[in-house]
Formats: structure tokens, sequence, C-alpha cells
């Protein structure tokens, strides 16, 4: 009986030893992030809709990312991409305000007021944005996959 027991307790000791062994690659692959990583994101991704660097918005946007449009429609990664690209698309002033940060382990929400200035197929205008993004962590890096934005009435 003592044998048996002694057996159990290593078989157990060992499962236990396993287990913990195996989860420590995901607790070390959490993301080294805060609330400045994300509010360094937004001043990134404002400057490169400002200066149509596609080449960072095609590495931020995942490959599912989507835009609510201020007119209840959906906007694709691809179609984003093209109007900076086409230049249809000119923002000259992107002002982030009042952000919050909260994260959910390898996800993030961004949330905050947006003043944007600029021009869309040659038409001028200037709005403010009450917005939320959503990051996930996922292949190293923080990928936006979700911007959605409502304009606020004066």
């Amino acid at each position: 009986m003592k044998r048996s027991f002694t057996a159990v307790s290593r078989c157990l000791g060992a499962f236990v030893l396993v287990a913990v062994l195996a989860m420590q690659p995901c607790f070390a692959q959490q993301p080294a992030a805060n609330e400045q990583t994300f509010l360094d994101l937004q001043h990134r991704w404002a400057e490169a809709r400002k200066n149509a660097d596609v080449g960072f918005l095609e590495s931020l946007y995942a490959e599912e990312f989507t835009v609510g449009l201020m007119n209840g429609g959906e906007s694709s990664r691809a179609q984003d991409l093209a109007m900076f690209s086409s230049g249809d698309l000119k923002p000259t002033v992107i002002d982030d305000r009042e952000m919050h940060v909260h994260l959910y382990g390898e996800t993030a929400m961004v949330t905050g007021i947006e003043h944007l200035e600029g021009s869309y197929k040659g038409h001028t205008g200037q709005f403010d944005l009450r917005f939320t993004n959503v990051f996930v962590h996922r292949d190293g890096r923080w990928q936006l996959v979700r911007h959605q934005a409502a304009q606020i009435r004066k």
C-alpha cells in the first residue's frame, strides 16, 4: 500500500511539474504593453494617415480590419488602404484627445475624441469624432482590428 501511494505521489508530482512547465510559454508570451504603448500607436497612426504612409498602415491593420463609418456603413481593410494610396482622403490635421486605454490581456481598446481636418475627393471639411479602436496582439505586434467613429454634433 505504501509503495503504491509513493508511485501515485511521484506520478502526481510529475504531472504538476509538466503542467507548470507547459504553462510557462503562455505567461512568457504576454505582450509587454501599457497605456503609453497605445498612445504612441495612436500618434503614429495619425501621422501615417496624414502622410499617406500606406506601408505603416498595412503593417498596423490586421487582415480582418474594418472601419465603422459615420453613416452606419462598413469599410474593409482594402477600401481603407485604397483611400490613402489613391489620395482621395487627405487629412491635414488629426488631433486625438481625451484618450482612455483599456487593456485586456492580448486585446486593448482605445477610446477618445478625434478632431479631423482635410479633404475627401477634393471636398474639404472638419469633424470632431468620438472613436473606439480595438487592437489585438498577434504575430509579435499590436494590430488594429476595428475603428469605429461617430460624429459629435455641436
